[in-house]
């Protein structure tokens, strides 16, 4: 083994202990972005460092860790084809943490990990910036600094909480510079909010092609996908809460897909009536360019456009935290139809069976408009035991025949997939919008919530006179899920219902108790986003305008938070001193008293004399004085080292006693 062996471990087994365990937290949220070889790798480092440090074994020699840079090096390139990109990256930065880990055996080495793990902790904001990830990280980043302050207590005085104590003092003691740096240095680049993943594709479960299956996936994930708050107040009633996101044109059957991307866009202008309701929304990020809003947006929001059907869409694919505000109009007047758009609008399926023919041709004899063919579907629907269902398994090569005649179960997407297809098939122009309906309202931070187990499909359909009008098949299906929210009603179905229909009160109060807690830290998180993550150019200029500062430039705001910050500085060392000077112990100050008294006289005491000795010294010099020098002494021994509480109150009162010694 003797290429294997170098030096022996020197540093403290405590302190790396602890860096190595922020090491191994500071990893975890980095994980599904890094080879898992490459985290083994690292966690094998780990485990050995600190065995090395327990068992007082050699640290690996040269030649072995040259080899495990080249094997971690090779690794990178064969799974990632190079070296250049984020999850290369964070390999390479994993592979020199584990070497660095291996070969760490002085205090700058220490140092240097501390620093690794800082920088690791700021890789994890890149992919969230979640309140959650910042307390994570924020621990983290405290335990990093005991470690260090832990490796330079050189008097190991107290336990590891005390370096944590310590730690935190010297946080809490740079948070006002922190805060002023964050709210009052002026902004270039706006809020603190990079996304550097690109696994978030999909996150939605929004594509350009709806099928059977897909919608009904999303209600087991309450995933947040975006907040709503209503700056004006006019909350929408539950039932109107269609957040729309795309608009699909080209239908199969159940299978419908977005098309229409050469389509001109209609010009919405003064078509869209009703008050105007403003949204302020802050969207997590999804890997895609799909922006929501209260269906219909009337505004065009910041960096987006309209697309064929009325929907926003973003200049870029959303890979982080995005905020905007849009305008939404719930009524529409949209009279005329496009060319283009009455063709794509009126395209029918290449398959349609003799049934599903014969079910519409049925419809269209014994009807006198295009709305009474509707109602006819609708209440199709409502009177042949179709069911609603979140499992509705899968259909075979002819899917609307089969869901139409024989199963008649599905999700929300089954419903408005087969209406529009019906009505298409009946002459009636119809496309399917998908986003989200419904919400979660938080009374504490006057916002909806808008998870994805909301999300939602409706049809629209085109009628002479009134425009598009919006059609949801799952309104007669499941009232209750357009009524109550996705979440109650899936509730509903979960829990089940009594004969009485009512849940017991023992499980209805504390799911209700928990639903208000979860609301509370919601709020919490909104508000950090709000206040937090997403202050940026605009919200700064509020509050510059809000202390009175608005009107000055950016150097004189420099200024000003220079002076402020010394002014902090000045305080926070004057407070410092103060408290320094209060933990002197009474005795001692007492006692230095009593040397400086006889240091006038004359008698200079010697760093390494005691006190017994010291007196005796003064004694001599002084023999006048050589009883109150005596007895002072012996008052100050007691006191000390024998623990007599009284004896401490006497010398003070006869070092004020001692009368004044002249030099001789």
């Amino acid at each position: 083994m003797s290429w294997w062996r170098g030096r022996h471990s020197t540093l403290a087994a405590g302190p790396l202990t602890a860096v190595c365990i922020a090491l191994a937290l500071a990893a975890i949220p980095l994980l599904d972005h890094i080879a898992p070889w490459a985290v083994a790798m690292f966690a094998v480092a780990i485990l050995l460092r600190l065995l090395v440090s327990h068992r007082h074994l050699r640290l690996p020699s040269v030649p072995v860790k040259i080899a495990l840079l080249a094997i971690g090096l090779g690794g990178i390139a064969l799974s990632y084809g190079g070296f250049f990109g984020i999850e290369p990256g964070l390999g390479i930065l994993l592979i020199l943490l584990s070497l660095k880990l291996l070969e760490s055996n002085t205090v700058r080495d220490f140092q240097v990990l501390v620093l690794f793990g800082w920088f690791l902790c700021l890789c994890g904001l890149f992919f969230s910036q979640d309140l959650t990830r910042w307390l994570y990280v924020g621990a983290i980043a405290l335990l990093l600094a005991a470690a260090l302050i832990r490796l330079h207590d050189t008097s190991h005085a107290g336990t590891f909480l005390r370096s944590v104590g310590i730690s935190g003092k010297l946080i809490a003691q740079a948070l006002p510079v922190v805060l002023l740096l964050f709210l009052f240095f002026p902004r270039g680049g706006g809020a603190f909010r990079p996304q550097f993943s690109r696994s978030v594709n999909g996150v939605t479960g929004m594509s350009d092609q709806l099928s059977p299956g897909n919608f009904a996936a999303l209600t087991r994930s309450e995933n947040r996908a975006f907040r709503a708050d209503f700056p004006d107040g006019n909350v929408p009633p539950l039932s109107q809460l269609y957040w729309r996101g795309a608009v699909l044109w080209r239908g199969e059957g159940l299978i419908w897909a977005r098309g229409g991307a050469s389509m001109p866009v209609e010009n919405t202008s003064g078509k869209l009536a009703g008050p105007g309701i403003r949204q302020s929304i802050i969207m997590d990020p999804h890997g895609s360019r799909w922006i929501f809003a209260l269906d219909r947006p009337a505004i065009i929001a910041r960096d987006t456009d309209f697309q064929a059907g009325g929907f926003l869409q973003s200049f870029r694919p959303t890979i982080a935290p995005l905020r905007y505000t849009v305008t939404s109009r719930l009524e529409n007047r949209e009279p005329g139809l496009m060319q283009e758009h009455r063709k794509a609008a009126l395209e029918k399926p290449q398959l349609i069976s003799a049934q599903v023919q014969d079910l519409v041709a049925s419809w269209r004899a014994n009807a006198a408009d295009d709305r009474a063919v509707i109602d006819a579907a609708l209440t199709f629907f409502r009177k042949e035991n179709f069911v609603y269902s979140i499992t509705p398994s899968t259909y075979g090569a002819d899917p609307l025949t089969e869901f139409l005649f024989h199963r008649r179960i599905g999700f929300c997407e089954h419903y408005a997939a087969a209406f529009a297809t019906l009505m298409r098939i009946a002459g009636i122009p119809a496309r399917i919008v998908i986003g989200y309906h419904g919400g979660e309202f938080n009374r504490l931070g006057n916002y909806v919530l808008v998870r994805q187990l909301d999300a939602h499909a409706w049809a629209e359909v085109h009628l002479k006179g009134e425009g598009w009008v919006r059609i949801d098949p799952t309104n007669v299906i499941a009232p209750d899920r357009i009524s109550s929210g996705s979440e109650s009603f899936l509730e509903s179905r979960a829990f089940g219902e009594n004969p009485i229909g009512e849940t017991s009160t023992g499980a209805a109060g504390l799911r209700e108790m928990l639903r208000e807690a979860r609301l509370a830290w919601d709020n919490v998180k909104y508000q950090w986003d709000l206040r937090v993550v997403n202050y940026d150019e605009d919200e700064q200029r509020t509050v510059f305008n809000v202390v009175g500062i608005g009107a000055f430039t950016p150097p004189v705001i420099v200024l000003w938070i220079a002076i402020s910050m010394m002014l902090i500085f000045g305080i926070l060392g004057a407070w410092l001193g103060r408290t320094r000077r209060e933990r002197i112990d009474p005795l001692v100050r007492d006692y230095r008293k009593f040397c400086g008294t006889l240091a006038s006289a004359g008698v200079v005491r010697e760093p390494s004399e005691g006190a017994h000795t010291f007196a005796e010294r003064a004694a001599a010099r002084h023999p006048e004085h050589a009883r109150a020098i005596r007895d002072a002494a012996e008052l100050y021994i007691a006191a000390r080292y024998r623990q007599q509480g009284k004896a401490g109150t006497s010398f003070r009162k006869a070092v004020r006693q001692l009368p004044r010694i002249r030099p001789m």
